[in-house]
């Protein structure tokens, strides 16, 4: 049987040849927390919004089956969900990816890397296949796993790096024989309500979302918090996501003597409760920082979110965020170590917060997901 979407005579893929169909396989999803959930969603209602016919095969983390349920109804698009639970669970996403493959696939996450593979051995080269890397997953720290991982990410058709940071974390052998892109994150401007600004402690409040781990950095504006409120004294920090590391951090900031000038909110209800935080604190704060196993930020999507309600930021550099800010446009970036840095540059942002708002959400919206899904459609 001849190559589906493919030309007969020279064996390269035509686009018009091919029917307008994708299937996302991608290791998050709403309403679960989670980066590449949030891109996953994002990307498949852009998709969706241009015609091309969407399914998504995903798990359902940090939720009840019901609450998945209820979010996975009221989609335009059809969602598949698997578990994660033991060797049972690695061969039930393999069927149920086989029941759903289409002619374009885009595998977003570790697991979702890996399944090229399985893809190969079911479709050989008669599907298009389209690696997206954020960032964590693409070097483990465990040296079989990686080369496992580089492997599979060879074996794409085409590679999405969402940061030019990302791109780097590949070997050159791979950043030389790959057809890679970069292809910045985005938000996605409908999913965006109005919302109710609430009364945030703190002059100024201090804001981080996204889960409480090392590579989140939320320990670091906690150890900067001692000269932040020699110049600050009514300065608080908003923690919000899930409390992961909250015991060892609370250890951080009682050792510090700086426990009472932050509040940990847990994971918000809804995304409307959780962009009220963005519109109500005065500095968004997301000072990554890379782990020796590989965890690191590809390029921080709560960046771009806080920024539509005006809202800056000051970003650590060496990460992948240094893509998501531009300097004195929606923020700043510091070095996520320097406590005298990171004070100045929320007081440059706590002073000028009114004047930068504008630019601020004018960055975010030059990320509308109606523009980033052409990239993807010219990729398929």
């Amino acid at each position: 049987m001849a190559n589906v979407g493919k030309d007969d005579k020279t064996g390269r893929f035509n686009r018009k040849a091919m029917k307008k169909e994708v299937l996302i396989i991608s290791s998050e999803f709403p309403p679960g927390p989670g980066g590449i959930g949030s891109h996953a969603f994002s990307m498949a209602k852009a998709f969706h919004r241009k015609g091309v016919d969407v399914t998504v095969v995903c798990p359902a983390d940090y939720v009840t089956t019901e609450e998945a349920l209820d979010f996975d109804r009221a989609l335009p698009f059809k969602v598949h969900r698997y578990s994660r639970q033991g060797w049972k669970g690695y061969l039930g996403r393999l069927v149920t990816i086989r029941r759903h493959l289409k002619k374009n696939i885009i595998l977003s996450g570790k697991f979702p890397l890996w399944t090229v593979n399985w893809i190969r051995l079911l479709k050989g080269h008669k599907v298009r296949v389209v690696s997206v890397l954020h960032g964590s997953e693409v070097n483990p720290s465990n040296a079989l796993i990686r080369k496992f991982t580089h492997n599979a990410i060879s074996k794409a058709d085409a590679v999405v790096a969402v940061s030019k940071f990302t791109a780097a974390l590949l070997p050159e052998c791979l950043q030389s024989s790959l057809d890679i892109k970069i292809i910045p994150n985005g938000i996605d401007l409908k999913s965006f309500p109005e919302c109710e600004r609430i009364k945030l402690k703190g002059n100024p409040s201090i804001l981080t979302v996204g889960s409480v781990t090392p590579r989140k950095g939320q320990h670091r504006v906690i150890k900067a918090l001692p000269e932040i409120l020699k110049k600050y004294p009514d300065a608080h920090y908003h923690i919000v996501g899930l409390p992961v590391y909250q015991k060892k951090f609370e250890e951080i900031a009682t050792g510090l003597g700086v426990r009472d000038n932050i509040t940990f909110h847990g994971r918000v209800e809804s995304r409307s409760d959780l962009y009220s935080y963005y519109r109500s604190a005065d500095v968004f704060a997301i000072l990554s920082e890379n782990q020796k196993d590989g965890d690191c930020e590809g390029f921080g999507i709560v960046i771009l979110e806080a920024g539509y309600y005006g809202l800056p930021t000051i970003g650590a550099k060496g990460c992948g965020i240094e893509d998501a800010i531009s300097e004195g446009v929606n923020g700043y970036l510091v070095d996520g170590d320097d406590a005298y840095e990171i004070t100045k540059q929320i007081g440059r942002i706590y002073g000028t917060r009114e004047k930068l708002a504008p630019t601020t959400i004018d960055w975010s919206m030059e990320h509308s997901w109606d523009e980033i899904i052409l990239k993807f459609i010219e990729l398929i």
